[in-house]
């Protein structure tokens, strides 16, 4: 094996790429920092990638974010950088969605939380600005180096742009236990790290009190009982302390273990082929492309290199709490009714010889399987989210109780309409072929052009 060490950045495996920093806030910490990324790619991989930021809403922090990159567009005169308002992506939308149903022009003109159609955004803007990989950093992340002096060389771009697109036999990396070959041919087409700092999963009080809890709601959620308890410990440190550790493990099977973070990742090629569920807040609906592509044999890098994810504010906001909550109970319906699917090879396996990777027959195959989803078992469904209530929320004190007893009186109507979000995702499936390669025919740089300095 011709394993390529990840100091060393060889050609790309991928011919250009974007960075993508979506966000719903005053970003400019993080396009500041991340800066650093791009002066390394463009400096040791003789990559000039663009940086773009891509507005989920019409918020105050918008005309921040506006001042921030116009100077730092200044300052940097050799960056390419855009600034997506949602007024530039409505143009740009109504453009590619033109003959499209009305189910999908909405979906993408939708002001609704979403964290499946933010990820799709960003898979037709790539398409858009003409490059075969994105690269993706949330605005409320940073480089861990600001936070960890000690973390100063790690930068996670290094592995992207050493790793992705590759054979995973050119790969050097860890494999799972009981893992062996035959996945040597296959792309690695996701790399990835983790958070250091705040957890993905608001459950700080509930650890506080015991990780028994935490144990618990992971297995009402549907993660095997066996594997919570490790998967918790990895996730949710008691304590984190920076390691130094620089090691890559490939990822054959989603959920056995830490898997790439949507806030630190890069993707190529099943982001034309694979969209992710475009359902209204729903947690982690997002990774779908990432968990599906593992099960079809198209295995996914994970590095130590995390990036820095701000603290917020530990106050307890009872309309927030309920959204997030509701967010964790449409995820619990999502996750054991698309769970099946993400068994390896329960709907099939990609061809790796194949330039496509993902057969039409295989895309249709899939289809049909998420197609089949919406009407099955609605007592059983609504049972679990009932549990999530009775059993972690309403006994732990009178604030979450509250909420415990609205998710607990509502849990048939989120089972109706996550139902109506699967169906959308079936036709979004069947469609995005075509999306895509209208998608390649719009120069996205030309709607919103680069900021002059």
């Amino acid at each position: 094996m011709n394993a390529i060490p990840p100091h060393h950045v060889a050609e790309p495996a991928f011919a250009s790429s974007v960075f993508f920093i979506p966000t719903n806030r005053d970003c400019s910490r993080a396009a500041t920092s991340y800066l650093a990324e791009l002066d390394f790619a463009r400096e040791r991989a003789g990559r000039s990638i663009p940086l773009v930021v891509s507005e989920t809403d019409r918020g105050p922090y918008v005309r921040t974010n506006a001042e921030t990159l116009a100077e730092l567009a200044r300052k940097n005169p050799d960056q390419r950088i855009h600034h997506l308002t949602l007024d530039l992506q409505h143009a740009y939308f109504d453009a590619l969605l033109r003959d499209e149903p009305d189910a999908v022009k909405d979906m993408f003109r939708s002001p609704r939380r979403n964290y499946g159609t933010a990820m799709n955004k960003l898979f037709l803007m790539t398409a858009s600005f003409g490059a075969d990989a994105l690269h993706r950093r949330d605005s409320d992340t940073r480089l861990l180096r600001e936070e960890v002096p000690e973390a100063a060389g790690a930068l996670p771009i290094e592995v992207e742009l050493a790793y992705l697109g590759r054979r995973v036999g050119d790969v050097d990396a860890t494999r799972p236990e009981g893992h062996g070959g035959g996945v040597d041919d296959a792309p690695v087409c996701v790399v990835g790290g983790n958070y250091f700092g705040e957890w993905n999963l608001d459950v700080k009080d509930f650890a506080a009190r015991s990780y028994g809890i935490v144990n618990r709601l992971y297995e009402i959620l549907g993660f095997d009982p066996e594997d919570v308890p490790a998967l918790v410990e990895e996730v949710f440190p008691v304590e984190q302390v920076y390691d130094g550790r620089d090691e890559r493990t490939l990822r054959l099977a989603p959920n056995e273990g830490a898997d790439p973070d949507c806030g630190n990742v890069a993707v190529t090629r099943i982001h034309e082929l694979l969209p992710s569920v475009p359902s209204d807040n729903n947690l982690a609906v997002d990774y779908f492309g990432f968990d599906l592509a593992m099960a079809l044999g198209i295995p996914a890098l994970h590095h130590t290199r995390a990036v820095f994810h701000e603290y917020h504010s530990g106050r307890f906001v009872p309309e927030q709490k309920q959204l997030y909550w509701e967010g964790i109970a449409r995820f619990a319906d999502y996750f054991n009714s698309y769970g099946p699917l993400y068994e390896p090879g329960a709907v099939g396996r990609a061809d790796a010889a194949a330039p496509e990777l993902i057969p039409a027959e295989l895309r249709a195959a899939i289809g049909r399987a998420v197609g089949a989803l919406p009407g099955t078992d609605p007592t059983g469904r609504a049972a679990r989210i009932t549990a999530l209530a009775n059993e972690i929320l309403i006994p732990f004190d009178e604030r979450y109780a509250r909420i415990g007893r609205h998710l607990a009186e509502n849990a048939e109507r989120y089972v109706r309409e996550v139902d109506e979000d699967y169906a959308t995702h079936r036709l979004l499936l069947d469609r995005w072929p075509g999306i895509i390669e209208r998608a390649k025919s719009l120069d996205l740089s030309e709607i919103a052009p680069a900021l002059r300095g």
